[in-house]
């Protein structure tokens, strides 16, 4: 808790981290869509017609959106979702007639999506299932589960071949893991502000162990950060640090927690001395 406190008081010493300017990908080649000149061509990017004042998509295979380390960009898709893809993340988007499918390859991404009551949005990543008409949310896979959580309207929440069905309002999140729990619906608006700040490229702390810290660095940065005494990484920290620059947040800690610091073997690392 000591260690806790002196971070709260050091706060005002943590620079904000700088704004995230977001640049847009471009979808990868897939074996089964039209070449993307040809999709030009249509007008807007999509091979799409109008049939009585109505949008009607074909249904082109697959496109997929994938980042590196440390990169996030973000996916604007011919319906008008816009994504945002964290860090060595990919995903799989097929649009037809009925249905927006997407599925989630690795990592996590945020979806503010086009509002179409004709078209439901699927994500599926996992055992997990989700369904939105038009809506915010952000998607996280982690080994054996996937964290939803909710900012904005209303996400329908299911398991593969579970008939039970959540309904997950904004504020709230839930997890779905590959295993037969039941879904726990929770509200945490505050964590979740808070767990996506990486779309403004920062990383902020609210009470997280040192050890979740360096974690959660070593998600963006090739760089990784050791916490080589476990004493120290169960120490508490507050503040609010830039995704790319773990060699300030480590300075930070040396500061914090009167830790000692050392770069060695290509990390950074910590212990107490």
């Amino acid at each position: 808790m000591g260690a806790y406190l002196r971070a709260q008081a050091a706060l005002s010493l943590v620079d904000r981290a700088r704004a995230l300017p977001l640049t847009d990908l471009q979808p990868e080649k897939s074996a089964r869509s039209l070449p993307r000149r040809a999709l030009l061509a249509w007008g807007g990017g999509a091979l799409a017609a109008a049939i009585g004042g109505t949008t009607v998509f074909l249904n082109l295979g697959q496109e997929q959106y994938s980042t590196g380390l440390g990169e996030v960009r973000r996916a604007p898709l011919i319906d008008g979702t816009q994504i945002v893809l964290n860090t060595d993340s990919a995903l799989k988007v097929r649009f037809t007639s009925r249905r927006r499918h997407i599925e989630i390859l690795r990592g996590e991404a945020w979806f503010d999506v086009a509002h179409d009551p004709t078209r439901p949005f699927v994500v599926r990543s996992g055992a997990a299932r989700f369904q939105v008409l038009g809506t915010a949310f952000s998607v996280r896979q982690q080994k054996g589960r996937t964290d939803l959580q909710v900012t904005d309207g209303t996400v329908e929440a299911w398991r593969i071949n579970d008939e039970g069905r959540a309904k997950v309002p904004a504020g709230h999140r839930v997890s779905v893991t590959d295993d037969a729990e039941a879904l726990l619906v929770r509200s945490d608006p505050g964590a979740i502000r808070r767990s996506l700040a990486w779309r403004q490229g920062e990383v902020v702390l609210d009470g997280e162990t040192l050890a979740e810290a360096a974690t959660e660095f070593n998600r963006y940065n090739a760089l990784k950060i050791v916490v080589e005494t476990p004493e120290l990484g169960q120490e508490q920290l507050v503040g609010l640090f830039s995704t790319n620059d773990p060699e300030a947040f480590v300075a930070s800690v040396v500061t914090l927690l009167g830790a000692e610091a050392r770069h060695e073997d290509g990390a950074l690392r910590l212990r107490r001395p």
